[in-house]
Parts: structure tokens; sequence; C-alpha cells
């Protein structure tokens, strides 16, 4: 699981420096394409057709999953960009928790008065580090916040699908629906890329192909419940991408923030794994 996190901040990363240069839903359509080979790889190892894939009980639903995922992924990708790894990745540490709030609106799961003290506690630390009306107005900022949202949903809708589906067929109508989204519209934003950059590009979908991998094999040996505090490493390793490499600033407001929500996110899964 540490190697998965690892492989995804180098890659966004990458991301980072690559958005510079070239239309963030290129990148994405680029990162897709290499994913649906992976995900046919699978399916051809498992020996499962085409047909047999697409056979969903919830279509609409895992279309509707699927194209969460794909916006929130092109619209966090931009945000790298515009307000750098760290900011970004300090926002996006709330998404767990809004997860755990949409999971009592969505899936009727229960939640005590412990955990929605700690899911205020978290929108605290999301406060300390947006600093409203105190630092001029970020929209890129809230763009982020909005973007945590969308992966909360996303999560949501993962586990409500999981009921009727089986895993092979959320992971390929993940891959298909991007695909088909992003390659729809993907060559209207297409500009020349440079020889290097094409090495770059090869990366970043080999590292998120390497993360897949990992997660999929850390699934299978533990719980998702307890690989899921391993995901605030990443704020650890972007953090150190951004600093050393993109000469981004760590301020104090987003130090103390960011360790706000994340002791609130550990708190949550504690109390999670506590009542299971």
């Amino acid at each position: 699981m540490v190697t998965a996190i690892f492989s995804y901040s180098c890659m966004d990363g990458i991301i980072r420096y690559l958005s510079q240069y070239y239309n963030v839903i290129t990148l994405g359509m680029f990162r897709y394409w290499f994913f649906i080979l992976f995900v046919l790889f699978l399916s051809s190892r498992n020996r499962y057709s085409f047909i047999e894939l697409s056979n969903s009980k919830i279509k609409y639903l895992q279309i509707l999953r699927s194209t969460i995922l794909t916006v929130e992924l092109c619209l966090a990708h931009y945000c790298f960009y515009k307000i750098g790894l760290i900011n970004t990745s300090a926002i996006f540490a709330v998404g767990p928790l809004i997860g755990t709030a949409l999971s009592v609106i969505i899936l009727r799961e229960k939640v005590g008065w412990r955990r929605w003290l700690a899911i205020t506690s978290g929108f605290i630390g999301i406060l300390i580090i947006l600093r409203p009306g105190l630092i001029p107005f970020e929209p890129f900022s809230f763009l982020a916040l909005g973007c945590a949202f969308l992966f909360a949903i996303y999560q949501i809708l993962t586990r409500l699908v999981s009921r009727y589906d089986n895993n092979d067929t959320t992971l390929f109508y993940t891959a298909i629906i991007g695909t088909l989204i992003l390659s729809s519209i993907g060559p209207f934003f297409y500009s020349e890329v440079k020889n290097i950059d094409w090495f770059w590009i090869m990366l970043m979908c080999i590292l998120a192909l390497i993360a897949n991998i990992c997660i999929i094999n850390a699934l299978k040996i533990s719980e998702a419940s307890l690989l899921q505090p391993f995901n605030y490493l990443h704020l650890v390793f972007v953090s150190i991408i951004g600093i050393y490499i993109f000469n981004e600033t760590l301020e104090i407001p987003v130090i103390m923030g960011a360790l706000v929500v994340i002791g609130a996110g550990l708190y949550t899964f504690w109390r999670e794994n506590l009542n299971n």
C-alpha cells in the first residue's frame, strides 16, 4: 500500500510538471488509454468476455460513478497546476471525512456523535487551510474542495455498486467510461508533445499501473479499512516533491490544518474498526 501511495505521489508530481505545457484533459486521455489496456489484460487472464464484464445489474449507476471519477481527476490535475501539490493534497485529505458524512445520507449507515465530532473537526482543519477572509479569495482552493466532495461521492457509489456487481465489472466500467469520455474530447485539446515529454507521459501511466497493481494485491492481503490510513502518506510524499522539485512553500496554517484533518480522519477510521 505504501508503494502504491508513493507511485501515485510521483505520478501527481509528473502531472504537475506536464500540466504546465499540456491540457489536463489530454493527459487524462493518455492515462485512461493505458488504464483500459491494463483492465483488458486482467480480464483476459481471468477469462472474462467483454459481454460478461459489461453485464451490470446497475448499469446507469456504474456510468454515473465512472463519469464522476473522470471529471474529478481532470479537475484535480488542474488544481495541481494552479495551487500546487501541497495545498491541493492538504484539501483532498478531508475526502474520507466527507465520505463518512455522505454514507449516512446515501447508504443509511449509522455514525455516532464521536465521528460527527471528528467530521466537524476535519472541516475546521479545512477552514484553517483556506483561511477565508484572511487571505485573498482563491477559487482554485474551493475547486479542490469540490474535487474532494466528488471523490467522496465516487467512493460512496463504489461501495453501493459493490453490493450488486463484482470488482471486475466495476473496474471495467471505470476504465471504459473514462476512456470514452476523454477520447471524445481529448483530441480537441491536443498539442504537439515534445519527445522528452513522451517519456514522462509513459512514466505517468506506468506509475498509475504500478499503483493499481499494488492496491489490488494489498486488498487481497488485508481489509480495506485497515489500509485506508496509509492514504495520508500521500500528503507527506507530495509535500516533499512539491518543496524540493517545484519550490512550493509549506505554510504553517496548511501544516496545522492538515494535522487537524488527518487526526480527525484517523480517529474516524479507528472508530469504524472498533464498531466492526
